[in-house]
Order: structure tokens, then C-alpha cells, then sequence
């Protein structure tokens, strides 16, 4: 299954549709040959589609929009520069709160020492 098509899935669980029309009457530009398209890999979900799915569902479009991304690569090499770039921010965010973390460390062990020795 492709990501498209899982997203929508996804969409249709969260909404509580049983039916892939009510998932065409959300999205702009799509059409039941559309989505049948997106059923056979022939076709993919726009950026706009996929971050309206993601706002309603309440989830970070950003990574979805990477996944989409590498879904649409014409290449094996366009696809993994994709999945290079998803690393890179996986790790950036890793090492933010490994930072953020040591700061909150730093300020509240002193307090713990104080607290303990009253």
C-alpha cells in the first residue's frame, strides 16, 4: 500500500467514514477516479490534500509531506536524498531536546540539593 492511500485510510478511520465518497467531498480536487487512482499507486496525493488531512487528524504535516515527497521520487536516488533529509531533521530534533533537557537538568539540580538540605 502506498503512503497516499494509507494516509487516507487513516483520514477515513479518524473521521469514522465507511465510505471513500465522503473522503472525496473533503478534499479539494479529488475525484472518485482520483482516489481509485491513488488505490492502484497511479497517482498520488497533492501537498494541500495531505496537509489538510493531517491539520484535521491533528498530526504534523511536515513529515507526511517528506513521506509524499519520496512517494512521488522518479528516481531511487531522488528518493533516498527523501529519506537523507528525514534523518537529518530526526537527529536536528533529537539534538534539540537532548539540549533542551541538559538546561532543565542543570537549573533544577542545584534546587534539588538546596531542597534536601533544609
Amino acid at each position: 500500500m502506498n503512503f497516499s492511500y494509507e494516509l487516507i485510510e487513516k483520514y477515513k478511520e479518524y473521521k469514522g467514514y465507511t465510505q471513500d465518497k465522503q473522503v472525496v467531498s473533503d478534499l479539494e480536487s479529488m475525484t472518485k477516479g482520483s482516489l481509485s487512482d491513488i488505490k492502484k499507486s497511479k497517482r498520488h496525493l497533492t501537498a494541500n490534500q495531505c496537509i489538510f488531512m493531517c491539520k484535521e487528524m491533528g498530526i504534523d504535516f511536515k513529515p507526511a509531506l517528506i513521506e509524499l515527497a519520496k512517494e512521488k521520487s522518479k528516481t531511487k536516488e531522488e528518493a533516498e536524498a527523501w529519506t537523507e533529509v528525514a534523518k537529518k531533521i530526526s537527529a536536528a530534533c533529537v539534538a534539540g531536546l537532548l539540549l533542551i533537557t541538559a538546561s532543565i537538568t542543570q537549573v533544577q539540580g542545584p534546587l534539588k540539593r538546596i531542597r534536601h538540605s533544609l
